[in-house]
């Protein structure tokens, strides 16, 4: 399978050490062969939003008495469930992982619709209903069972699923028995899964791209951020408070055109109409891929001895949202 086809954002590689010289990369650029290569990295603006890139954990909750954790750039545990509360419909994902476990989905709890949602196993790639009935589904082929970094393909989509390992499909069925959007969750049941990469994007929902999204609709909700600096010089329309030096300002022509919320995170009308919360705006930044974002507009400046808000020492490989701003979200 070549990166010339491949159809998820990373590529399928045939030994360890090359896939973890690669996936070294990726965390850092997190650059998608669906991309020339002589383009800027946009982060999420591809249709895919990173969930874990080796960054950092805070897309992923822990359930109680488990051990999972951050460890290396890796997510790893041995015992129990950790979830990602985003909840998805039709979706395809892309994970690189190594050791046995599953990936739950669709799984969804009341006051929404309450389903189990299904299993897939990272060993053998089979998938079942998580309440324990046979999921429909048909074998197709056999996932080779070793204990080294793989990267699994999952398409759920109009009721049915295809499951890849390695670029090779290995399972297809039925994705009818449980038919609301639902959370993620990585399980493990005493043996160790790791987790390197995971990415997804949703499928089957209009674009949107010509629907005007003013900040004062975000603003609804995220009103805590009206008196956050940071958002305040970002709205759009706003004129610069700053000199175009001060703020290490690219010039305009070499800028994104659209500004405000919207510059960063996309119209988003999905999750601006969900009063449950559970919808991802269109584009959202993970650690690592917080400084790609913000040198869209901005130049980097040198390196600093002291912060200038006042709040402590620079923290250890700090990206711009350390000292400019707390914009961010727990989940």
């Amino acid at each position: 399978m070549s990166i010339a086809n491949c159809q998820s954002p990373i590529a399928v590689l045939p030994s360890a050490a090359r896939i973890t010289s690669l996936f070294i990369l990726a965390a850092l650029a997190l650059a998608s062969p669906l991309r020339a290569a002589d383009q800027p990295f946009v982060p999420g603006k591809d249709g895919w939003l990173t969930l874990f890139d080796g960054s950092d954990q805070s897309r992923w909750k822990p359930g109680k008495g488990t051990d999972w954790a951050l460890e290396d750039g890796l997510l790893a545990g041995a015992k129990g469930q950790i979830a990602n509360y985003w909840h998805w419909l039709d979706f395809e994902l892309v994970a690189v992982s190594r050791g046995s476990g599953a990936l739950r989905f669709r799984r969804s709890l009341a006051p929404m619709p309450d389903q189990p949602g299904y299993l897939l196993d990272l060993a053998d790639g089979s998938v079942r209903a998580a309440d324990a009935l046979t999921a429909k589904g048909e074998r197709v082929g056999r996932a080779n069972l070793h204990a080294d970094w793989r990267e699994m393909r999952l398409v759920v989509s109009k009721g049915r699923f295809t499951v890849e390992f390695d670029g090779k499909k290995v399972a297809e069925g039925s994705a009818e028995a449980y038919p609301a959007k639902g959370f993620l969750a990585l399980s493990a049941s005493g043996s160790p899964l790791e987790l390197k990469l995971l990415r997804a994007r949703p499928l089957n929902r209009e674009k949107h791209v010509n629907v005007p999204a003013p900040d004062s609709a975000c603003f609804v909700c995220h009103a805590n951020f009206e008196g956050e600096k940071i958002a305040k010089t970002h709205v759009a329309g706003k004129k610069q408070e700053e000199s175009d030096e001060e703020s290490h300002l690219k010039p305009a022509s070499q800028r994104p055109k659209t500004a405000g919320c919207a510059g960063c995170h996309g119209p988003s009308l999905d999750h601006r109409s969900d009063e449950d919360n559970v919808t991802t705006p269109d584009i959202m930044f993970t650690r690592g891929e917080v400084d790609a974002a913000c040198l869209q507009c901005h130049t980097r400046h040198k390196a600093e001895t002291k912060r200038h808000d006042g709040e402590g020492p620079i923290p250890k490989n700090p990206v711009c949202t350390d000292c400019h701003g707390k914009h961010r979200t727990s989940n």
